[in-house]
């Protein structure tokens, strides 16, 4: 009778090679630090899209640049910004009168019995405000222009062409 002979023990498992600790520890913090960046620009994207945000060349639109708003560079756009906001115009008080006066045109809108006097209340309201920014916004972009050397004014013609033959664009911003 042969005996077999007993297994052999099995080697030792190779362990699998761990991570130093450091490095462990900056791919957290650089795992944490994308989550963040992730979030920051999903919650801002959010914030764009939500309700009542206006894309930035609209917005200029509204202060009353019109599409003059298009020629201008960024730095030309923030000063005059500025002096709109110096004005003493609330603008604050006048976005929340024209989303009320929103609200009462629909509701006009939907009266049973249907009542011209209260469209054309709302319609008065709306266009006394929308003209109040138009003038500011007008008389500033006025004294900006003339204060341009003929070479400015000449280039911001350029840019305004440009950007009348581009037409409008959704979140459009000025150049840099």
């Amino acid at each position: 009778m042969t005996e077999t002979p007993p297994p052999a023990p099995l080697a030792p498992a190779a362990e699998k090679p761990r991570l130093p600790r450091r490095i462990r520890w900056l791919l957290i913090g650089s795992l944490t630090l994308n989550l963040l960046v992730v979030g920051v620009l999903a919650g801002a994207a959010l914030r764009m899209a939500g309700p009542g945000h206006m894309a930035p060349a609209a917005a200029d639109r509204s202060l009353g640049f019109g599409l003059w708003s298009g020629g201008l560079e960024r730095g030309d756009l923030r000063a005059l910004r500025q002096r709109f906001d110096a004005s003493g115009l609330d603008l604050r008080r006048a976005r929340a009168e024209d989303r009320a006066d929103r609200a009462a045109l629909l509701a006009a809108l939907r009266a049973e019995p249907f009542d011209p006097a209260a469209l054309d209340a709302v319609a008065a309201r709306m266009r006394a405000r929308m003209l109040e920014r138009l003038d500011l916004g007008q008389a500033l972009m006025r004294d900006h222009i003339a204060a341009m050397t003929p070479e400015a004014r000449r280039a911001f013609a350029d840019r305004l062409e440009r950007s009348f033959a581009r037409g409008p664009q959704r979140g459009e911003r000025p150049p840099r």
